[in-house]
């Protein structure tokens, strides 16, 4: 136990100094965590288990009335089984290396908001469902996406990044009005299905994916509404949603999305550890994740 919190001791003092100006500029983060991460924190492997331990016993330390309540209730063992099934099949499907390093490219003008990928959604079809945030309003934009073609202009600009091969697939969506001009924004993409077999085959296997655009030297001055955008994991997953006539456990899905329980880790160096090893739990915490000096390092 000395020789866990000594390693992150070690790893905190490098966190600590190297972000000290970082936090002046961008203020806090949301430092939402699923809470069935912490409450199970050694079932998620041996890599995780360190980071979640310690954020555990910082919001039971430190953490506000609410979250410490919502850690400590006591879990029926089927009710914990089925919890940490579902965070293991959302940690399976996460992004691997070679997805987190292809960037996204994001395209917002006119009202239209395009995204083009270079990787496939888990379990996606011909449509997509999306949520969009901006750090400055607190409140998310939903939209449904349609696949595209990608425009010659996009196309130039996706090469520029570095890809060797077109996008895997191209999206458009119509977010409303009051986003447009916004050029920081989170970007989560998630399969939305037409059908009751396609919405089996994606509370099976689909996943999310939240995309952060960067405004930094990878940024085309010449074409500012063309952005790079960072590949993230997302904790996105859907709901079964039948109920049986109330009697029972759900066993249908329909679509929507699984309600989130979330605790507040209020050490911001420690909960960055956690969100980059499982996901960031909001929108907001995403940008402000992507947006520290540490961030590939983190994970």
């Amino acid at each position: 136990m000395d020789h866990f919190h000594g390693d992150l001791e070690d790893a905190f003092d490098v966190l600590h100094s190297s972000v000290a100006p970082f936090r002046v500029r961008l203020g806090r983060p949301d430092g939402w965590i699923e809470r069935t991460l912490l409450a199970h924190p050694r079932a998620f492997g041996e890599d995780r288990a360190k980071a979640l331990v310690a954020a555990r016993e910082c919001v039971l330390r430190d953490g506000d009335e609410r979250s410490r309540s919502l850690l400590l209730e006591a879990d029926r063992p089927e009710d914990a089984e089925r919890a940490i099934a579902r965070i293991r099949r959302i940690l399976e499907r996460r992004p691997d290396a070679r997805e987190l390093a292809a960037p996204a490219l994001v395209h917002y003008a006119g009202g239209e908001l395009t995204i083009a990928l270079a990787h496939p959604i888990p379990a996606a079809g011909s449509r997509l469902a999306v949520r969009i945030q901006i750090p400055a309003h607190p409140e998310t934009v939903h939209a449904g996406a349609r696949r595209v073609a990608a425009s010659p202009e996009l196309l130039l600009r996706w090469a520029s990044l570095g890809h060797a091969q077109p996008p895997h697939s191209v999206w458009s969506c119509d977010p409303p009005t009051w986003c447009h001009g916004q050029h920081d924004l989170a970007i989560e993409v998630v399969p939305n299905p037409s059908g009751f077999s396609e919405a089996m085959l994606i509370a099976a296997s689909g996943a999310g994916r939240v995309l952060v655009t960067r405004r930094d030297h990878d940024t085309d001055t010449a074409r500012p509404s063309l952005m790079p955008a960072s590949v993230m994991p997302s904790g996105w997953s859907y709901l079964r949603g039948d109920r049986t006539m109330g009697m029972d456990q759900p066993f249908m899905p329909h679509g929507a999305p699984m309600p989130s329980r979330r605790v507040r880790v209020p050490d911001d160096d420690l909960f960055a550890l956690c969100a980059a090893h499982t996901w960031a739990g909001s929108l907001r915490d995403a940008i402000w994740l992507r947006r520290r000096p540490d961030f590939r390092l983190l994970a």
